[in-house]
């Protein structure tokens, strides 16, 4: 009996020390996952905390080069919608010397659709001429004008400030003029 009861309280002491294991190895694992976790502290979130801050740079990045590269309506002819001289060395500069991973032409629409189409064409005809093999850059419509105008009012701007300015003119000498003394 002595030997039952032995043999049962052993059997009983595995089976609760089982129990008492539930759980033990998840624990150390959490406990060796926060430990680490703790000491390279704030490395883990650097990144998203970065990626944040530079969200906004990038966007306001990609904004203005849309801008300079837009082809507004000041450099496509009025009647034909072809390509002024200054339109045409705009799209020779975007094609040839903007980054080449800016190398995008942003044309802004026309009134009508008819107008657009002969405004994309005469561009896309425009870098035919300028890369006649090979990948040529992306023509793209948008509907944002850019900031700016044509160069005759710019120059009459200028003109008319310059227009403006009275002639120099040196102040008139006072007193002795220095001949001489002691």
């Amino acid at each position: 009996m002595r030997r039952t009861i032995l043999a049962l309280s052993f059997v009983a002491a595995v089976v609760n020390a089982s129990v008492a294991q539930a759980g033990w190895d998840e624990f150390w694992a959490r406990v060796h996952l926060d430990f680490h976790r703790m000491n390279c502290w704030p490395e883990p979130f650097l990144h998203a905390d970065k990626d944040l801050v530079r969200q906004p740079m990038l966007a306001m990045t990609d904004s203005g080069w849309r801008m300079q590269n837009t082809l507004s309506d000041h450099l496509f002819d009025v009647e034909t919608h072809s390509l002024t001289q200054a339109g045409a060395l705009k799209v020779r500069w975007i094609v040839t010397q903007a980054p080449p991973h800016r190398r995008t032409v942003f044309v802004l629409r026309g009134a009508t659709p008819d107008a657009t189409l002969s405004r994309v064409e005469a561009v896309q005809e425009a870098i035919t001429q300028l890369v006649p093999q090979g990948a040529r850059p992306e023509v793209l419509l948008t509907d944002v004008i850019p900031v700016g105008g044509s160069g005759d009012y710019f120059d009459a701007v200028d003109r008319a400030l310059k227009d403006s300015i009275p002639p120099p003119r040196l102040p008139e000498a006072s007193g002795p003029t220095g001949s001489g003394g002691n």
